[in-house]
């Protein structure tokens, strides 16, 4: 008896602090949030709704699996979708050319997520990410223009521009630039590029091929010299720039990771199917 009286004081504690064991009700919502949910998601019941973790906002998940983040006045701010479940009068209620530009150029793809972002008081941004294959996140300005596929971007420094420029015959397909100011570039060929707010690289990743000869020789010798002799069949697909040196992935299907000094020298070695 008594160990069921903690069983349920214990339960209702997590309730209480995680606010996740609210029975439907929608009536607890922001005007903005139900007229939202009406105009886009009227046929889809409501399953539940829940305070957000800082307690500054409302999380509606609907039947479908749909979550939608709502502030504390009802504006929405993110929504993830379970499956291609996404409205065509919320796409088209997105600001500018948004839908349009979806249209013509991700017309087969499939919406996972759709968040705005707020960077200070007047640096508004959509954000829309998609499933796989398509895996990638582009952005738009609060106005609806696509952020960016030109590389003379005036976000990105010079120094950054020119790392770019050594990845010959592909195009730059999205700019993001975070809230400390670290520019995410994504190639149209999934490279991904990491910069620091000066235009430093700290990360490359290709998608499923190798890395171009003029970056690799900008590398320690000693690293690009070993992994060629020992992996002479593999190419590298990621480096990290590391406190200690570098850390580097080889690609698919040993996928090996192997770290190194500043100057090149082999500093741990391991698979992930070891």
């Amino acid at each position: 008896m008594k160990a069921s009286i903690v069983k349920a004081l214990f339960f209702g504690a997590v309730c209480t602090f995680l606010t996740a064991c609210n029975d439907v009700n929608e009536s607890k919502l922001p005007q903005g949030a139900t007229r939202f949910l009406s105009e886009h998601f009227s046929d889809i019941p409501v399953s539940q709704v829940m305070d957000t973790i800082t307690q500054m906002g409302y999380t509606a998940i609907l039947e479908n699996g749909t979550e939608i983040d709502f502030d504390e006045n009802g504006e929405w701010e993110e929504i993830n979708f379970k499956k291609n479940d996404v409205p065509a009068s919320l796409l088209q209620s997105l600001p500018g050319s948004i839908d349009s530009y979806l249209k013509e150029n991700y017309g087969e793809a499939s919406i996972r997520k759709i968040a705005k972002k707020s960077f200070g008081r007047n640096n508004l941004i959509y954000r829309i990410a998609f499933n796989k294959p398509n895996k990638i996140e582009i952005s738009f300005t609060k106005d609806g223009e696509f952020i960016s596929n030109d590389p003379e971007d005036k976000r990105v420094p010079s120094v950054a521009k020119k790392f770019i420029s050594q990845f010959e015959g592909t195009e730059v397909s999205s700019i993001y630039v975070d809230v400390d100011g670290d520019i995410e570039i994504t190639l149209d060929d999934k490279t991904e590029i990491d910069f620091d707010r000066k235009g430093n690289w700290y990360a490359v990743k290709t998608k499923n091929k190798a890395m171009p000869d003029v970056f690799l020789k900008q590398l320690p010798n000693n690293m690009t010299k070993y992994v060629g002799k020992k992996y002479p069949d593999q190419f590298i697909r990621r480096v990290e720039k590391k406190s200690y040196g570098y850390r580097i992935r080889l690609n698919k299907p040993n996928d090996i990771e192997l770290s190194f000094t500043k100057s090149g020298i082999l500093i741990n070695e391991e698979s992930e199917n070891e």
